[in-house]
């Protein structure tokens, strides 16, 4: 019963955490609009790093707007900030353990420098589907029999990125992102079950946002 209630308060405070990351962004006084699609993502998605897998999205501005710093008495400088959401799916490789799929949506806040350097922080809440290999079972007759075994789970997502646009002379500028992340996946397994990824990958900006 102690168990079930620790669970329970873990898997709790982590949404919640989680929650009020972004209310406290939202809560800000933000000044802009909808900017829509704004680009596409491709990564590799390294479970527990060298665990091969591949990721997918793309990303929708829910808001943007930008702050002007004053850096000396004729110099500004001005940082461009926006609220984004990104749908994503993908795939990762543990052998002989597990494939998982998993589709998560993410929602981000995003900050951008002049010279092109960025970070967000963000969350997110999907779905994962995990398939066991080599899992077999005995028949009533004695035969052995292969058998697909897998498991479904609400899996949700924090993270920060890191990430560096290298041409942004041109309209359609491309940036290489790091994004370490650590996901959590219920139920299943009486703590639920953690995965730590590292996404490096690259961003292609579609719209400025």
């Amino acid at each position: 019963m102690k168990k079930n209630v620790s669970t329970k308060v873990k898997i709790s405070a982590h949404i919640v955490g989680c929650a009020l990351l972004f209310i406290n962004l939202f809560m800000q006084k933000v000044v802009g609009q909808t900017t829509g699609f704004t680009g596409v993502n491709v990564s590799y998605l390294g479970e527990m790093v060298t665990h091969p897998g591949i990721k997918v999205g793309v990303d929708y501005g829910l808001s943007a707007w930008s702050k002007v710093k004053a850096e000396g008495k004729e110099r500004e400088r001005k940082i461009s900030k926006s609220i984004v959401f990104s749908p994503s799916l993908g795939s990762f490789y543990h052998k002989r353990y597990q494939t998982g799929f998993f589709i998560i949506p993410e929602l981000k806040y995003l900050r951008v420098n002049p010279k092109g350097f960025y970070y967000d922080l963000g969350i997110g809440l999907g779905y994962l589907r995990t398939v066991i290999p080599n899992v077999y079972e005995i028949s009533p007759s004695g035969d052995i029999n292969k058998v697909q075994v897998g498991y479904d789970y609400l899996s949700s997502l924090c993270f920060i990125t890191l990430g560096r646009s290298i041409n942004r002379q041109n309209d359609n500028s491309m940036s290489l992102f790091v994004k370490p992340q650590f996901m959590y996946a219920i139920p299943n397994f009486t703590y639920g079950t953690g995965y730590f990824f590292l996404e490096l990958g690259v961003n292609l900006k579609i719209k400025e946002t």
